[in-house]
């Protein structure tokens, strides 16, 4: 065989083996097509994506921080109305919080002004069973007041590794609870950013029955030893409580009364990108739009009355600011928390020798505080405020 007649046989087979890579591609392209995702997959991907979540903002350090705000801008077209929300708009409050779980101690700065003027700022220690707090230009003494259930707030916060344990056996127990006749699709057409957008709507159709199967089915897929030992741990009781607990969901009583229950997870293109989840009963409902990758819209349903609003979320790291916007009955506005993470969680040493209960403050001292309060530029300021409500015949 002549090389002109090798080099035409190898040309060949290089665009025999071209066709065939080619088909072999459309028929996977047209079998991404023609079948879809199921519904059912499409929520354990939601679930897979909530779990990845969860364990990563899972704190690995038993020593934990940050600070809230919360501050409104809310007006009403009644006068009466606008006029206590016009104080609420003028109050900001602020807390600094840290926590060391292995010394079972705890931090918070609690800052608030009133038209940025100082209303009240005190510091609260919590250890050994007491919080004592400091009142800023009040008084120069902690005040002591006994507090329980503390312990379970640093235990919680030592459970790293339960919690992992807790949260990857939910989830494999639900994507085996969940069977593929509980679902349903369907094609709508939603409004996001203003425009008529065709999605798909994958539905969780939950009855009496099926909701019994799905309770009846975690209650065997966490009923191993692992999860009981974990959920013991974690909730701090013995094994066998926390087994009957787990054993104890098979005969959880569901009433639906005739009723379902639709959670609906909307989904668009080929990838099934998220774009919304909804909640609907016989009669009311609960539905978020994702518009961007930074802000949602909502609607809530109640009998025949609709409530609606944006939600503006934005997220660096651990640092969250969310502003929700509303407009119901007449009162509209928006109430914005803004949470940044504290990598610097040193507590503050504290001396609490000559501390005060509060019990045995003396009436010579509890006057001392009032007055010190009154006197407070923010304070009289707020009392004012107050008292014009009262003069208008309005109780706030």
């Amino acid at each position: 065989m002549d090389e002109k007649n090798v080099n035409a046989k190898n040309q060949k087979g290089l665009i025999i083996a071209g066709i065939v890579l080619v088909v072999l591609l459309l028929v996977t392209v047209l079998a991404y097509l023609f079948n879809p995702a199921k519904p059912k997959k499409v929520f354990t991907t939601a679930i897979e994506k909530i779990y990845n979540t969860s364990k990563e903002n899972r704190q690995e350090s038993n020593n934990v921080g940050g600070k809230f705000t919360i501050s409104t801008d809310i007006h009403s077209s009644k006068t009466n109305e606008e006029k206590i929300l016009e104080i609420i708009n003028n109050l900001n409050i602020s807390m600094d919080y840290k926590v060391d779980a292995n010394n079972q101690r705890m931090h918070i700065a609690l800052d608030s002004n009133y038209k940025e003027k100082d209303l009240l700022k005190a510091s609260i220690d919590i250890k050994e069973s007491n919080a004592y707090v400091f009142l800023e230009d009040i008084y120069d003494k902690y005040l002591s007041v006994p507090v329980t259930g503390i312990e379970e707030i640093f235990s919680s916060i030592d459970k790293v590794a339960e919690y992992e344990v807790l949260l990857s056996n939910m989830k494999n127990a639900l994507n085996k609870a969940l069977k593929d006749e509980y679902f349903t699709k369907e094609s709508t057409t939603i409004t996001l950013n203003g425009k008529q957008t065709k999605v798909t709507d994958n539905q969780l159709v939950l009855n009496e029955k099926n909701t019994k199967e799905i309770l009846s089915a975690l209650s065997d897929e966490l009923n191993n030893d692992e999860f009981i030992k974990s959920f013991s741990t974690f909730i701090d009781c013995n094994e066998e409580d926390a087994k009957e607990m787990i054993e104890s969901l098979k005969d959880e009583e569901v009433d639906f009364k005739d009723e379902t229950l639709l959670i609906s997870i909307y989904t668009k293109g080929l990838q099934n990108k998220f774009v919304g989840i909804a909640f609907k009963d016989n009669t009311d409902s609960l539905s978020v739009l994702k518009n961007s990758e930074t802000n949602y819209s909502y609607e809530i349903k109640v009998g025949r009355k609709s409530y609606k609003g944006d939600i503006e979320a934005k997220v660096k790291d651990k640092d969250i600011n969310l502003k929700i916007s509303f407009d119901m009955n007449g009162i509209n506005g928006s109430i914005t928390f803004d949470y940044v993470n504290n990598t610097d969680v040193n507590l503050p040493e504290i001396d609490t020798t000559n501390a005060i209960s509060v019990e045995d403050l003396s009436q010579k001292d509890t006057m001392k505080i009032l007055e010190k309060l009154q006197n407070s530029e923010g304070i009289a300021e707020l009392i004012q405020a107050l008292s014009t409500l009262s003069s208008v015949g309005l109780n706030f």
